[in-house]
């Protein structure tokens, strides 16, 4: 059974997905490696394999992770500038197919347990079934900081685990380009 550790040449990685709470707007990279941001976010939530601990964001080099020996645990250390945080893979065509989301905001470690805890309760997450979440609004939070955007975060529907997450590879094939849309394009319903 081994250590459960990863066993690919180091090119088993996902494109992440950002919240950027200063200003309130979601993120993501398409394959040329470009930053754009996403219009009106929902996403698919692999909450069934969610992981928690501490995290180093610095700008110039690769997020540092430690985490916990199981979700919610708190018993992942580090020393440094690290912040308790969340990781999770979410999965939508409208952002390029599946991302790495992960936080160590406050305004969004917020949303995340209320809806993990709606996750727990549901009958829905209870048989298997993954929550659609879209971010329905952004609001601003007055802080010693200043101002920040706490995204609002609900779940709209409920659906089948989508094959994107389980079709992780050490090598996986590049995702397409999504397309860009407009703010005024209707998001698609897809499940």
């Amino acid at each position: 059974m081994g250590l459960g550790l990863p066993t690919g040449g180091g090119g088993d990685f996902v494109t992440y997905c950002k919240y950027n709470a200063k200003a309130g707007r979601w993120y993501t990279k398409d394959d040329s490696g470009d930053e754009y941001e996403i219009e009106k976010f929902k996403a698919y939530f692999d909450f069934k394999n969610i992981q928690t601990g501490i995290f180093k964001f610095e700008a110039g080099q690769a997020p540092e992770k430690i985490f916990d020996t199981e979700v919610g645990a708190g018993d992942a250390v580090g020393e440094g500038n690290f912040k308790r945080g969340f990781l999770l893979n979410v999965f939508s065509p409208k952002i390029g197919g599946l991302r790495e989301f992960s936080s160590t905001a406050g305004a969004v470690n917020n949303e995340m347990n209320t809806l993990y805890d709606e996750y727990l309760k549901s009958d829905e997450g209870k048989a298997g079934k993954l929550p659609l979440v879209e971010c329905v609004k952004v609001n601003p939070v007055d802080s010693k900081h200043g101002t920040n955007y706490a995204p609002e975060l609900k779940i709209t529907k409920w659906g089948d685990r989508p094959k994107e997450f389980d079709e992780l590879t050490a090598t996986p094939a590049p995702a397409p380009a999504p397309a860009k849309a407009s703010s005024d394009d209707a998001v698609e319903d897809w499940d």
